[in-house]
């Protein structure tokens, strides 16, 4: 039996810390994001999360951030994946580097797709060797600045669910493809523990099956998937898979401003 394949995924901050705060508070939105992504992480991916409660590792900044890679260090992970939203009056997003790695330039590309898809502004692949998490890893590290929390535009996308969906199974397909594994794209599950090395979930997360962008709907449908997209409700993609009660809300919020 071949062995697993450690990613370790790093939510950005914690408790004390919240991070970056507006529209939200950076520290709850990076462990949904994480956790989002590694459900759609394939199986043979063993997931660490280096915390898995709102609380930081350590209530000093530094060493918080030491403990975090030593988690990945302990674990020999082979990719490290850092969530974090950005801040300070821009928009989009935006992948930090130690130094420039293919590892990076795959996922950047994954996430890319839906970037554009969107028309959400693409900050590119940036150095930053003054991070102690890209630093500090023996792992190929990626700080993946996912939006900007005190942009109310890049929030609103962040909440809506089908966005929300394709941003973290494209982030999930990247890294699957950067350490050579065949992205998840039906039912399935990966390991996931905590940074002590306990596992804490022994049942296995069952996905719902991903359907098609491209998949025509039924004839009787195609003039109400038309009128959706030409009046800004719905993109127009997955017209048969499942809805949540989320994304029914948000398509009742943008029909309310259709005139």
């Amino acid at each position: 039996m071949s062995k697993e394949i450690v990613v370790v995924i790093d939510f950005g901050h914690g408790l004390p810390d919240p991070g970056a705060v507006k529209y939200g508070q950076e520290y709850q939105y990076a462990a949904t994001i994480g956790r989002e992504i590694a459900k759609r992480l394939p199986k043979g991916v063993k997931v660490v999360f280096t915390r898995t409660t709102d609380k930081a590792l350590n209530s000093d900044k530094s060493r918080d951030l030491t403990a975090r890679c030593a988690v990945s260090n302990k674990t020999g992970a082979k990719l490290f994946i850092s969530i974090h939203l950005n801040a300070g009056g821009g928009t989009g997003y935006e992948t930090l580097v130690y130094s420039p790695n293919k590892e990076a330039n795959i996922v950047h590309a994954e996430i890319k797709k839906v970037l554009d898809e969107y028309k959400v502004k693409d900050r590119g692949i940036k150095k930053r060797p003054d991070l102690a998490v890209l630093r500090g890893t023996k792992a190929t590290a990626l700080l993946l600045e996912m939006a900007f929390i005190d942009n109310k535009e890049d929030m609103n996308l962040i909440n809506n669910q089908m966005y929300l969906n394709a941003l973290c199974q494209a982030t999930a397909d990247g890294i699957a493809k950067a350490i050579g594994v065949t992205p998840k794209s039906v039912t399935g599950s990966s390991t996931v523990v905590s940074g002590s090395g306990q596992v804490t979930s022994s049942e296995k997360e069952v996905r719902e099956v991903e359907y098609k962008k491209d998949a025509a709907p039924s004839p009787r449908f195609e003039e109400a998937q038309k009128w959706a997209k030409e009046n800004g409700i719905s993109d127009g993609t997955y017209p048969q898979r499942p809805v949540t009660r989320e994304e029914v809300w948000s398509m009742l919020h943008r029909m309310s401003k259709v005139k």
